[in-house]
């Protein structure tokens, strides 16, 4: 496999498909983003409030419900409205990056094979395999590394720090045993959703995908680090942009009116998210593209068994297991 050439050709086909990038990009992004700041946001002040750093009895989680029930009571005729918009968010943040996803490796890997499939058609076939691909990442978030940061800050935050350095060892195996899995499945969206296999089948074939195909572990290895810099990105800008409307806000609202300095923390807060979820989306579509062609091109070469006679370059004349011709 030419590595180079399928980063390469990887890159110039993303570069020539905004469409992609928008829908199937930079939409799902802006949810995951969103949820990924008011995550941030919520821990961090969580743990400024915690007995950590403070001590006050009454947590941050206590805060919200209040702030929320008052809010209710001195809005009540936007309870109704915000609570559909929510409701909506909610949806889409949960069912729409999934079927983003399976509808641009249907894109992608049909346009690999010469088929014409734009977002249209690549929607309607990724909605095929979405329950199924869903199914698979409900599973699989069970084991993600995200999932288990959120574990440790809760033991750390809740517990103390004698029970959290207790439960270390068994979160660092949990986070190498994460790290496994993540390499082994990493052709289980693609069975699913081009193979239209089922999501144990899936998961039991690109474990040994990926173990037959050991040799290719450089190229498996740009595209970590293609994953880990999405994941830098991410991170930054989910840090940077509660930062930035904190400190803008706080700052303006030392010399103007407090309203002025929320509507302009808002607006560099919104930017600074736009901004970020467009990035992502750039690198998601293109690690969708190299993985896609990498799938495709491992998978169309046929395994070889041990019960397949050996062929050599010149005809078809099979050997002994010492390496020498059988005459008859």
């Amino acid at each position: 496999m030419d590595y180079r050439k399928v980063i390469s050709e990887s890159w110039v086909y993303t570069q020539s498909n905004k469409k992609l990038i928008l829908w199937f990009g930079f939409f799902p992004s802006l949810f995951t983003t969103t949820a990924g700041v008011l995550y941030i946001a919520y821990q961090f002040f969580a743990f400024k409030k915690s007995y950590l750093f403070n001590s006050e009895d009454e947590s941050f989680f206590h805060d919200v419900v209040s702030f929320i029930w008052d809010f209710i009571g001195a809005h009540v005729s936007w309870t109704g409205p915000l609570v559909v918009v929510i409701v909506i968010a909610g949806l889409f943040y949960l069912l729409f990056p999934t079927l983003a996803k399976a509808a641009a490796i249907q894109v992608i890997a049909r346009n690999k094979n010469g088929q014409k499939t734009g977002v249209g058609k690549g929607m309607r076939y990724g909605l095929m395999s979405y329950l199924q691909l869903f199914e698979y990442h409900l599973l699989i978030k069970t084991f993600a590394f995200f999932a288990i940061l959120i574990e440790m800050s809760f033991v750390l935050r809740n517990l103390g720090p004698v029970i959290f350095k207790f439960l270390l060892p068994i979160f660092i195996i949990f986070i190498l045993v994460s790290l496994a899995l993540t390499l082994l499945f990493t052709y289980t969206d693609f069975y699913i959703v081009i193979d239209d296999k089922g999501v144990f089948k899936s998961m039991k074939d690109s474990a040994r995908l990926v173990i037959m195909n050991w040799t290719h572990t450089f190229l498996i290895t740009i595209l970590m680090i293609l994953i880990g810099i999405r994941i830098i990105i991410q991170v930054v800008m989910v840090f940077l942009i509660p930062l930035l409307v904190v400190l803008i806000t706080g700052y303006i609202a030392t010399i103007t009116i407090p309203a002025t300095s929320i509507i302009i923390g808002a607006v560099v807060g919104f930017v600074g998210l736009v901004i970020s979820a467009y990035l992502n989306g750039i690198v998601d579509i293109f690690s969708y593209t190299v993985w896609t062609h990498t799938f495709l091109e491992i998978t169309s070469k046929k395994e070889t068994t041990a019960r397949d006679l050996f062929v050599d370059d010149l005809g078809s004349e099979d050997h002994d297991y010492h390496g020498h011709k059988n005459l008859g």
